[in-house]
């Protein structure tokens, strides 16, 4: 389900009617790419690596709490920071670059189906390296979301493994752990060194931040019509749905982290920080171009295109591998939306914003 980075040149679709810089001789008329980064940097970014930090703390406080009370309502505070943690999680899941791609934050925190076999193989020895490519798919949040829910476990025999094994309250722990390690440095970088190199890289070129997150926009949106939806669908496995391939397929909170990806995705695109407040963004950068798009301008097309994609997914209910087995439709008209939508943000906004699209899905889309 991973997407393989290689550079492709996608051709335009759309008509421009102004370049890029927009009269660069004329610093009236050029749009203010460095104020759209630092929006970036300092309303959506970095606020949200903190928000996300305060989640994976609270996390392991509310863990730690368990470990010492043993209660029920202890283990339920468990799988509701669980469930925050995760779902901040999503909203920095798109910084996908800089320090994000150092620390590898996406291979180290959410890769699945989790891998419950050497999960469990792990415990029972209690000997293993979470930092090997062998158990990748043994740590973050994936392996969490199975420990704390299992596989039709009622909810008191779940917490009884905890009680009666140490190893497996070990392990979680080393997985907080090497989790808060990895986003402690990310967060490090962003603020000491980073957000300057990233703000002050105001080309359009391979490398630039705007180039970075044009991309990152994309990666995300394939990662979700793809990983998370296209996959358990069985769109690339010839039909054959796997349900038990979704995203948090545990807790059954998949189409939860779906939409919040898709906002995540939509606000990155907007500028808006986690707040609401509407800043600087790539709309803006449209709409100061004066793109057109058919009938009309590529702003008011891509603005259409995400409440269309939004509305099929809101139609969802989790979990979404029941969806998967029982409304299979749906879900299939869900992601077709995601695909127009992705054929307008890695082909037309790109082209438009003189961005290169620097990885290749695989699939065709």
């Amino acid at each position: 389900m991973l997407l393989v980075a290689s550079t492709v040149l996608l051709g335009a679709s759309c008509k421009k009617t102004k370049t890029p810089d927009d009269t660069p001789g004329d610093p009236s008329k050029v749009f203010d790419k460095q104020g759209l980064l630092v929006n970036m940097a300092d309303n959506i970014i970095i606020p949200s690596y903190a928000d996300f930090k305060t989640a994976l703390e609270n996390l392991k406080l509310s863990f730690t709490n368990f470990k010492t009370s043993g209660s029920l309502t202890d283990f339920q505070t468990v799988k509701e920071k669980l469930h925050l943690a995760y779902l901040s999680y999503q909203r920095v899941s798109l910084f996908g670059f800089g320090p994000g791609e150092d620390a590898s934050v996406r291979f180290n925190f959410n890769v699945f189906p989790a891998n419950v076999t050497l999960i469990n193989s792990n415990i029972s020895s209690g000997s293993y390296d979470l930092k090997t490519i062998s158990n990748i798919a043994t740590k973050g949040f994936p392996a969490l979301d199975y420990l704390f829910y299992g596989l039709n476990q009622a909810e008191a025999d779940q917490m009884q493994l905890f009680l009666t094994d140490a190893k497996r309250s070990k392990y979680v722990n080393d997985l907080l752990n090497e989790m808060t390690t990895i986003l402690n440095s990310v967060i490090d970088t962003w603020n000491s060194t980073y957000r300057s190199t990233f703000i002050n890289s105001l080309g359009t070129d391979v490398g630039s931040s705007i180039g970075f997150l044009i991309n990152q926009i994309n990666y995300e949106l394939d990662y979700l019509k793809n990983a998370k939806i296209g996959i358990p669908l069985g769109l690339k496995s010839g039909g054959k749905i796997l349900p038990e391939n979704c995203e948090a397929y545990y807790s059954g909170q998949s189409l939860t982290y779906a939409i919040e990806t898709l906002g995540i995705i939509e606000n990155m695109y907007l500028g808006k920080s986690y707040s609401g407040t509407n800043g600087k963004g790539f709309d803006d950068y449209l709409d100061h171009l004066g793109i057109q798009y058919t009938d009309g301008t590529l702003y008011n097309a891509i603005k259409n295109q995400f409440m269309s994609a939004q509305a099929k997914l809101s139609v969802l209910a989790n979990p979404l591998s029941y969806q998967i087995e029982t409304n299979s439709q749906a879900v299939t008209t869900a992601y077709q939306e995601l695909i127009k939508l992705l054929v307008l943000l890695k082909t037309d906004l790109p082209s438009s914003l003189g961005v290169v699209i620097t990885y290749q899905d695989g699939d065709g889309d």
